[in-house]
């Protein structure tokens, strides 16, 4: 039972990762498009999808917080 568990596990994380990868994209174009009209929005929006953009790299940032508290933990 484990195993499957860990495979939806896996598989939930590649759906979140994708999702927030098509979201940063979103905010990114639409930002793009109000920049000339509506500045302070597109600046919000621009924002928004960089935090959805470092959102997908959230495991390999987590691995590398846990390295590091790891080695404080050590010394």
């Amino acid at each position: 039972m484990k195993k499957n568990e860990s495979n939806i596990k896996k598989l939930s994380d590649y759906i979140m990762t994708f999702a927030f990868l098509y979201s940063s994209f979103v905010c990114f174009s639409t930002a793009a498009e109000k920049w000339n009209t509506q500045r302070l929005l597109a600046i919000l929006i621009l924002v928004c999808g960089t935090f959805s953009f470092i959102a997908v790299f959230r495991i390999k940032i987590a691995m590398l917080v846990y390295k590091i508290r790891k080695n404080k933990e050590n010394e």
